[in-house]
């Protein structure tokens, strides 16, 4: 008689390879080896697609618990920052240059399930005019208060720009905030556009969302927190004037609506940022920078 017979099997994307053969069994391909056997997707129909398809649906992403990540900066970053990954499509070029060989290698170690799909895919799948060939389908951080010792934090009214939602949140990690508080009303913290612009914060900064105003006010109140608001009209200090206590919460609104007057009353003060020349008011995303960077690191100046 011959050899024992074995019979294994492996996976790679959702293809299941038969190995068989005498002896013992085979190993488990290398990483190039297994991307020769990733499952190919053609197909807009395919179900996977279609439900990545549906994150960019702002009524059907809101009520998901995934969100999409694009490009091969944001992938990693999620994979860097210990999101939980539900799937990686990229077309076969992406997968072969660098980054992609480094985001399959991450995703074989961590059982993330890979894809290659057709280009028309992913194009069909991401707004950028020159998208890199490679999408994720990640699972959503769950909302927290932010933990002690409290330090900073931004609160933000109803700012339904997704590139300044992305600005404030990358801001908020650059200058050491704890948490972003956002009030109903504002633009959806997953929207693929606020994902891009974040540039990977969205996956480390700790966030409150979708309660009113209120609710966040009597929570800094009940933890001792300094509040203040930016604004433009009103009593208001010069940004550069005020020797800032922690823990802090700043509260930016809309460029044009701004904040309601009731929530700049229940605020220590008012906050204006001093300029030059006929500039009105600057975009909330920059507005926002300067004062939590002068919080963090300027000194009053008389």
């Amino acid at each position: 008689m011959g050899g024992v017979f074995y019979w294994g099997t492996y996976w790679c994307g959702t293809r299941e390879i038969h190995l068989g053969g005498t002896g013992a069994p085979s190993r488990p391909p290398r990483n190039e080896e297994a991307m020769t056997h990733l499952s190919l997707i053609e197909s807009v129909q395919n179900s996977m697609v279609k439900h990545a398809y549906s994150l960019k649906v702002p009524k059907k992403s809101k009520l998901s618990e995934d969100f999409l990540c694009e490009g091969f900066h944001l992938v990693q970053e999620a994979q860097k920052s210990g999101m939980k990954t539900r799937f990686i499509f990229a077309t076969r070029k992406a997968w072969e240059c660098e980054e992609g060989k480094a985001i399959f290698s991450r995703a074989q170690r961590e059982k993330v399930r890979c894809f290659e799909v057709a280009p028309k895919i992913i194009s069909y799948l991401t707004d950028t005019v020159a998208p890199q060939g490679i999408t994720a389908v990640v699972a959503k951080p769950a909302a927290a208060w932010p933990q002690e010792p409290f330090s900073t934090v931004l609160a933000v009214h109803q700012v339904q720009d997704a590139g300044n939602m992305g600005t404030l949140l990358r801001s908020a990690e650059a200058f050491g905030v704890g948490g972003v508080f956002l009030t109903g009303g504002s633009c959806d913290i997953f929207n693929p556009k606020v994902v891009r612009a974040s540039m990977g914060s969205l996956f480390r900064v700790p966030f409150m969302q979708d309660k009113n105003w209120n609710d966040y006010a009597q929570w800094f109140r009940q933890n001792g927190f300094h509040s203040y608001a930016l604004a433009l009209g009103g009593p208001t200090r010069p940004l550069t004037q005020v020797n800032f206590l922690t823990p802090l919460a700043f509260w930016v609104g809309a460029e044009g609506a701004g904040l309601p007057e009731e929530l700049v009353q229940s605020c220590e003060g008012g906050i204006q940022i001093p300029m030059q020349g006929q500039v009105e008011s600057l975009n909330v995303g920059v507005a926002a920078s300067l004062a939590l960077f002068w919080a963090r690191f300027g000194e009053p100046v008389s």
